[in-house]
């Protein structure tokens, strides 16, 4: 079963359009099969032979009815005809017949046996009993079939061209067990299947292929736009409303997904502006309380102040800088992940910052390339923050993947997703007084998250903390 699945296409268009076409081809199949079955019964009933079953039928009830010493007399006076033609083909001869002849003979026996009922046996072969130990049945293809009376007088005209007969044994097996062996010219094969017939049913599945695609594509097609426009507004970028196509229940799909990124969108746009302009808002009196505690005689109590509202201050520069990330508009372009990897290293070098770099990118990332060096940037201060130095291991292959470890404390396990919430901070390894605010790896989530990848983080075993950046190669933005 797994193997099977295994050949089925991945897509819902696949799978559908090869259902349709292999039932399509089943059809057809049995199509050709049933008219091989009437051409055959036709072949059986036209040929004579059916006249021959039905004189076989009726002479072996009547030897049924006989009994046995009558019986064997009546069967000795059948076998003293001399009915069949002359111009037969000699026993030894039938081990050349064909597929068609013996499907015939079948055929004739299942025919023979329906008109016998369940009572009797019915089996056919080629003739291997001697002649005198055999009922032979003449067949004048006018004048019928009758066994112990005299041939049909050929019609007048000139005579047919003589040709050569099979002929086949008939063995009834009687109620009672015993056998009546029957001598007749084997059936007639029909005509053979016209090649035109294939080409016309090529024609009609072809036909009907092109059909079936086209309908299996107005079925898919809005299913793919729907998928699509999910993954972009899953990454937060926006796009236009989708148009209402298909079957009905994919337009209601479509509208009520419509309708639902509306909402949404409206939604954000309008807590955005509130909680910006909140931030925004907010800095002018911070401002004034700065300047009304350079005023406090007290330096401890002043310092404690000037403290407490530079902790203000970032958080409300950090809730500023992720509303300008979810608001971002930046346009997509490969960026070279090598250059902007080194761009780092120097910028971290200059203040005093080690970065060391291993493996390459082979080839650029469609990205937006700020948001892309603000999520990396924001792992790489982290580790240079908490854990002394930083490492960039660069993987490229179906997914670009950047590993930043660190040689830090680490985090505790029930902690490694809390610290992508907004604001959270451990005080065990993250220290109040380095200014973090705790957004850098919640806007570096956010950021892998619209490039559609993600950012997780595990503790490695030889200490440390490792964040590993996953972006896929196959998908494109949703702004591209």
């Amino acid at each position: 079963m797994k193997a099977l699945r295994s050949l089925l296409p991945d897509t819902l268009f696949g799978r559908l359009f090869v259902a349709t076409v292999a039932v399509i081809g089943a059809m057809l199949l049995i199509f050709i099969l049933l008219i091989v079955r009437e051409r055959r019964e036709l072949a059986l009933l036209d040929g004579g032979a059916g006249s021959s079953a039905a004189t076989i039928a009726a002479t072996s009830e009547y030897l049924a009815s006989l009994p046995l010493q009558e019986r064997h007399e009546a069967r000795s006076k059948l076998r003293e005809q001399r009915l069949l033609p002359r111009d037969v083909h000699p026993p030894h001869r039938m081990r050349d017949r064909d597929n068609d002849r013996a499907m015939l003979e079948r055929a004739f026996a299942s025919h023979l046996q329906r008109q016998l009922g369940s009572d009797y046996r019915v089996s056919t072969g080629p003739p291997r009993t001697r002649r005198d130990q055999v009922i032979p049945l003449h067949l004048d293809r006018r004048a019928g079939l009758s066994p112990g009376g005299e041939p049909g007088k050929p019609p007048d005209g000139p005579r047919p061209e003589r040709r050569f007969e099979r002929v086949f044994d008939v063995t009834v097996t009687l109620p009672d067990g015993d056998q009546a062996i029957f001598r007749t010219i084997a059936p007639r094969t029909g005509p053979r299947l016209p090649r035109q017939i294939f080409l016309e049913l090529g024609i009609l599945a072809a036909a009907l292929g092109a059909v079936l695609y086209a309908m299996t594509r107005t079925i898919t097609r809005p299913l793919g736009d729907l998928a699509r426009a999910a993954d972009e507004m899953g990454r937060g970028a926006s796009s236009t409303p989708l148009q209402e196509r298909g079957a009905r229940e994919l337009r209601r799909a479509t509208r009520a997904f419509n309708s639902m990124q509306e909402r949404l969108r409206r939604y954000l746009d309008s807590r955005t502006q509130v909680l910006a302009a909140m931030s925004h808002d907010l800095r002018t009196p911070l401002t004034r309380l700065r300047l009304r505690v350079e005023s406090i005689d007290d330096e401890q109590l002043r310092q404690r102040c000037i403290e407490d509202l530079e902790e203000m201050s970032s958080m409300v520069r950090g809730a500023l800088g992720v509303f300008r990330g979810l608001n971002d508009e930046e346009a997509p372009v490969p960026v070279d992940i090598n250059a902007l990897a080194l761009e780092l290293q120097r910028q971290h070098a200059e203040v005093g910052g080690e970065v060391s770099l291993v493996g390459r990118a082979h080839s650029p990332y469609v990205a937006k390339p700020l948001a892309l060096k603000r999520c990396l940037g924001n792992l790489v201060q982290n580790a240079i923050r908490h854990g002394v130095r930083a490492a960039i291991h660069i993987e490229d292959g179906k997914e670009l993947v950047l590993r930043v470890c660190d040689e830090g404390p680490g985090i505790p396990e029930d902690a490694l997703e809390k610290v992508f919430e907004p604001f959270f901070r451990l005080e065990s390894s993250r220290n109040r007084d380095t200014g973090g605010t705790g957004l850098g790896l919640s806007i570096a989530r956010d950021i892998a998250q619209a490039h559609g990848g993600s950012l997780t983080l595990r503790n490695r075993d030889s200490g440390g903390l490792q964040a590993t950046l996953t972006l896929p190669r196959g998908a494109s933005l949703a702004a591209s």
